[in-house]
């Protein structure tokens, strides 16, 4: 006689409590998975928020007033509309976008991808329009321990380092006398249009000249933009040690030196690429000099396209954590703990349907001395 078993329905009530309780374990069981090149981005943003307060805390003591409205953070690093050195207009969004700590990853990563390692010689073109990018340039230059040889266009376009007493080089000599960076700017130009200063007033390029005395960087200066960009593959050959070659160059912005004109500039593709020379660019900047020596290129323009891409969004009360966000680190759920979770409700069930059957097995050889015999 068939009989179900007298705990079928508690052995299912225990089976679906202990179903719950595993299911909840694995649902709030994460892992951190670290990114690649974890720890130098870790360093880089914590350097490069060191120096952000650093250059806030000399700013303040020069009594260089803050822009309260365009400059949120107060970091200094959002220039003036206008003044004697600025050059053109800028994108206020971009220098707003830069001012984020974590900007380093970009090139941490980039960086990696090219295969550069410690003690590899990088020849690097500046401007002074978006002083946060050369900050997190600098950044990874300093965590991957290479050797740069920099020349920057020292003008600035709107809201970038274009204050007459406190230019990029300022900003740089700040860092340098606190012996935060051992590098810096070999030569500088006056840059703007041509890379001549044409456009400026008189006041603007003695401005100019100024800081770079005071800051002992020597003038790049011929009568064109062609000797301009002549001038600068000499000064980066001559800042190269003998026996040794750039493993890549770095172009920041649009500096006509360094794209040779604006749409040259639309041309290029920013990122990485070995293939620049085999486009043909009038005039030559130094970036296409530069490929035609089989230098890779590397190039940023438009930086609110490299912070959607690493997802560096910033917040717009409250400046980003060095070190946290998706290009550092992201939580995922616990493979491990889920599949013992799951083996151990394969189990439980297989356990449940074992006894189910053993009870049945048991209740069906009963004779029931009710039953006629």
């Amino acid at each position: 006689m068939y009989r179900p078993s007298l705990k079928s329905g508690w052995s299912l009530i225990l089976l679906f409590i202990f179903a719950l309780i595993l299911f909840v374990i694995a649902q709030s069981s994460y892992v951190t998975i670290e990114a690649d090149f974890y720890q130098q981005k870790v360093e880089a943003a914590q350097t490069m928020k060191a120096w952000l307060d650093t250059l806030k805390a000399e700013q303040t003591r020069l009594s260089i007033p803050f822009d309260p409205i365009n400059d949120p953070y107060q970091t200094g690093l959002i220039g003036e509309a206008r003044s004697t050195i600025t050059t053109d207009r800028g994108l206020l969004s971009d220098k707003q976008a830069a001012i984020n700590p974590n900007l380093g990853v970009i090139f941490v990563e980039e960086f990696n991808k090219a295969g550069l390692n410690p003690g590899d010689h990088i020849a690097v073109g500046i401007t002074g329009s978006n002083p946060a990018i050369n900050l997190a340039l600098y950044s990874a230059i300093k965590v991957m321990q290479l050797k740069p040889s920099i020349v920057v266009s020292l003008s600035s376009a709107a809201y970038g380092a274009n204050r007459p007493e406190y230019t990029w080089l300022d900003m740089e000599a700040v860092l340098k006398n606190k012996g935060l960076i051992d590098f810096g700017c070999g030569y500088a130009s006056l840059g703007g249009k041509d890379d001549l200063g044409i456009g400026l007033a008189d006041d603007g390029i003695s401005a100019l000249l100024a800081a770079m005395r005071r800051n002992g960087v020597p003038l790049i200066s011929g009568a064109t933009l062609e000797e301009n960009v002549k001038t600068r593959e000499a000064v980066y050959d001559q800042m190269l040690p003998e026996g040794q070659r750039y493993k890549l160059f770095v172009n920041i912005g649009r500096g006509l030196a360094n794209v040779g004109s604006e749409p040259n500039a639309n041309q290029i593709t920013e990122g990485l690429t070995r293939k620049l020379a085999e486009k043909e660019f009038f005039p030559e900047g130094i970036m296409m000099v530069m490929a035609r020596k089989n230098v890779p290129i590397f190039s940023i323009q438009h930086i609110q396209r490299w912070v959607k891409k690493y997802k560096l969004q910033t917040n717009a009360t409250q400046m980003p954590v060095p070190g946290e966000g998706p290009s550092f680190s992201a939580k995922k759920h616990n493979v491990l703990i889920a599949s013992i979770c799951l083996a151990l409700l394969i189990a439980a069930i297989i356990l449940v349907i074992v006894r189910d059957r053993s009870d049945r097995h048991f209740m069906a050889n009963i004779v029931d001395p009710d039953e006629e015999l």
